[in-house]
């Protein structure tokens, strides 16, 4: 059955159902085929050849540096930068440790802290045989872990590997440029050995290229999530060494816009090109105790072993002097490899976009499909659908933790995919709903075309503002065009309703298939708690399917099946958020005491409290403040009464001069330790800081009203901070230090059951704080 160009309002009629079973199945499969990428190599065993990388051999290492929690300046740190130094010197190699202050005062608040680099040089072939200086290659991890957690995967697998890496590298002929291994510490305390490395180490210089290497999970695909300005080069060989490897030039521009940071930052602050990599499936275990070895993929460990030596051979043996190039737009594709071009390209590619659009509009006004005004509308229409169905998974999410309250503490559960699935399906049916509910002011086509103008404004945002998304909006655009191009022709409207299904279909392909894995990313990188990103992404692709989602409705059946699928996914997570010792919850509490009231708190920030935590507050009903250890306007927090601690040390605050001058005031103090704790934080109340200094040297410059400086690693070293405030206002110097664990001197402490285990607060979870406040009027 066909219509003619002159009466087609509609696409096709409805296919039946063995041609639309087909052309779902399909679709699922090209799905599949889009996070095959994600597919890890087999971990390679201790017997696996002397110049390949061995997983299992990595492991050796990684049971010494995982075996607890080892934060910079702590008596763990120590021992595993003593292991590290001494396997180093077991290959051969001289390495040395770089002890200074590194520094961070890029954010509201700043951090610094004495930290230990491990840096170790092994001479390439050129500098060996006296040849001209040639630009080092440099492979970059941190060693220390959160006090939370035992650090496994961030960053110890890393570290693991850079040294199964160095072995491997010992059989075979020598690099022709110096590599240079960097170890550093203090990165979970905020990029503390990076900065001083930069800052203060000839070799920062020396560096042609950094290779960076990172976990935010403990399994899936080792991603290249970010690259430095002017990527062509490196990009290009990239892909000539890993084909394969999985790279997208949209996380790099989502990651540009992000407050995180690894030490790649540090060393870009410089001018230092580089690459960065890391892992971010199964966040869950992100910065806890179940960061552990037991928890840790091999398969992941094996896959980034792999692509660090061939990465360290390929880029060990160029020159690394000249790497500038136009950044590239880029992105892997199944069985094609590592796809790229220049950005200088991407506008040229959105203006046949735009060309073709506004052609297949034209064929679809001459043969009756579109009706110019309805088109308008329709594009706005479908940007409120597509914001709703967003919501709409935000919604679920919120109800869904609102059942699970384990969630909101996780933060990112178990059994997430359940819930990545019911929102895909959701989303679908939703959608066709909302579109058979329009039907009456919009043609389904004109719905679709409204969708499609959408896709091609946000091409035409991106290749301006972020051209390395592009890719993701102008293909699977260009590709549906093409084919409503077909349809909307004379010839198109008379193809077999088989034929033409297959069209959608193939038109289809591209979005499916690069957007199946963006889908499963954003999910993961963002987690369940930005549920309303991963329903936009969705709702978007939705409405590139509408061609083919009309063919395929039927009367409340279609958009039924999704809908229930939905619901049974949901239900499939729910049934599965078991908590056990394999999939524990977590729980959060510290002792506090302040040394000017005397008063001692067992605090908890924890959203309720759960059996073990009732112990500590068995009579407390509500939050509520603790002007004593975090002063006044602080949030509220669970708060019972504890006990003294004996021999508890409050920190020491000297003040060394307090001057007025030109209406400015500025104090200078001292603030010290006693008990040699990790990290005590220097607060400031009541005031703004116009600009400070610490330790003689400029900190911030710009005025601050919540001015806070954290420092890590001091022992009893004294800290010297210069204050500058408006004159005549009274304030508050707030300094709480912290040892991590909970009393252990004369207070008795409940183990937590199996199945719960400590949370973060900021960096920390269970601690021993001890706070001393100094007023100036």
């Amino acid at each position: 059955m066909t219509f003619s160009m002159a009466t087609q309002t509609t696409l096709s009629p409805k296919v039946n159902w063995a041609l639309g079973s087909c052309a779902i199945l399909v679709l699922l499969l090209l799905a599949v085929l889009g996070l095959s990428a994600a597919r890890l190599p087999a971990p390679q065993p201790a017997s696996a050849p002397s110049d390949a990388f061995s997983a299992a051999r990595a492991m050796d290492h990684l049971r010494q540096i995982a075996h607890e929690p080892h934060a910079v300046g702590t008596a763990a740190n120590a021992r595993v930068r003593a292991y590290l130094i001494e396997r180093l010197q077991a290959l051969g190699l001289q390495p040395e440790v770089q002890t200074g202050m590194g520094r961070m005062n890029n954010r509201p608040w700043g951090a610094v802290g004495i930290v230990n680099n491990i840096v170790v040089r092994v001479p390439g072939a050129s500098s060996a045989a006296g040849g001209p200086p040639r630009k080092a290659l440099l492979l970059a991890a941190h060693y220390d872990s959160v006090p939370t957690g035992p650090g496994a995967a961030d960053d110890g697998a890393s570290v693991a590997a850079i040294l199964e890496t160095l072995r491997a590298l010992q059989t075979g002929a020598r690099l022709q440029n110096d590599l240079i291994v960097l170890f550093t510490d203090g990165e979970e305390a905020g990029l503390l050995g990076s900065d001083l490395f930069v800052k203060s180490h000839p070799w920062a210089k020396e560096a042609g290229l950094v290779l960076n290497f990172e976990y935010r999970g403990n399994s899936g695909p080792m991603l290249m999530f970010e690259t430095s300005p002017g990527n062509g080069k490196l990009v290009t060989a990239l892909a000539q060494s890993l084909p394969q490897q999985v790279a997208s030039s949209m996380l790099y521009e989502l990651y540009k816009v992000m407050p995180n940071d690894t030490d790649m930052s540090s060393f870009k602050r410089i001018g230092v090109p580089g690459l960065n990599f890391a892992a971010i499936e199964k966040p869950v275990s992100y910065h806890l105790q179940t960061d552990s070895i037991d928890n840790l993929n091999q398969a992941t460990l094996q896959q980034q072993g792999e692509i660090m030596l061939t990465l360290t051979r390929q880029f060990g043996n160029r020159p690394l002097e000249d790497l500038s190039a136009t950044d590239r737009v880029y992105f892997d594709l199944p069985g094609i490899g590592l796809v790229h071009y220049t950005t200088t390209a991407v506008i040229p590619l959105m203006l046949v976009t735009a060309a073709a659009l506004c052609a297949v509009a034209v064929l679809g006004i001459k043969g009756g499909m579109l009706r110019p005004l309805r088109v308008l509308l329709a594009m706005p229409l479908f940007l409120l659908m597509a914001v709703l169905l967003g919501v709409g998974c935000q919604l679920i999410w919120g109800g869904v933790s609102l059942l699970h309250p384990e969630y909101g503490v996780l933060g990112d559960p178990y059994n997430s995919q359940w819930y990545l699935l019911a929102f895909v399906a959701l989303v679908i049916g939703a959608y066709i709903a909302m579109k058979a509910g329009v039907a009456r002011w919009l043609r389904p086509m004109e719905l679709g075309f409204g969708a499609l103008v959408l896709w091609l404004l946000l091409l035409l945002i991106t290749s301006f503002a972020m051209p390395g998304v592009t890719f993701m909006f102008g293909w699977p655009l260009l590709a549906m065009l093409g084919v409503l191009a077909v349809l909307f022709s004379r010839r198109g409207s008379a193809v077999t309703a088989g034929t033409r299904t297959a069209l959608l279909v193939l038109g289809l392909a591209p979005a499916v298939i690069l957007f199946a894995p963006v889908v499963r990313n954003l999910y993961i990188g963002l987690s369940p708690q930005m549920s309303v990103v991963t329903g936009l992404v969705l709702a978007l692709v939705a409405g590139l399917m509408t061609p083919l989602l009309t063919v395929l409705t039927r009367r409340f059946l279609l958009p039924a099946v999704p809908l229930a699928a939905g619901a049974v996914f949901l239900i499939a997570g729910s049934m599965t958020a078991q908590i056990d010792a394999a999939h524990p919850n977590t729980s959060n509490l510290f002792y506090a005491w302040d040394s000017a009231s005397g008063k001692a708190f067992w605090i908890s920030r924890d959203q309720q409290l759960g059996g073990w935590s009732k112990h500590y507050f068995p009579t407390v009903s509500d939050k509520q403040q603790v002007p004593e250890v975090f002063g006044v306007n602080s949030r509220k927090y669970w708060v019972s009464p504890a006990p003294r601690m004996p021999g508890l040390e409050a920190p020491q605050i000297a003040v060394l001069s307090d001057t007025s001058k030109d209406g400015v005031r500025e104090v200078r103090f001292k603030v010290r330790t006693l008990r040699q704790a990790p990290v005590f934080s220097v607060k400031v109340e009541g005031a703004e800081v116009l600009a400070s200094r610490v330790d003689g040297q400029p900190f911030t410059q710009k005025p601050n009203p919540l001015w806070l400086l954290e420092a890590y690693g001091m022992e009893q070293r004294e800290l010297e901070v210069a204050l500058q405030v408006k004159a005549g206002k009274p304030f508050n110097i707030r300094v709480n230090d912290e040892t991590y664990g909970l009393p252990h001197n004369g207070i008795t402490v409940m183990p937590r059951p199996a199945g719960l285990i400590q949370s973060i607060y900021g960096t920390n979870g269970d601690t021993v704080r001890a706070v001393r406040v100094k007023s100036f009027s």
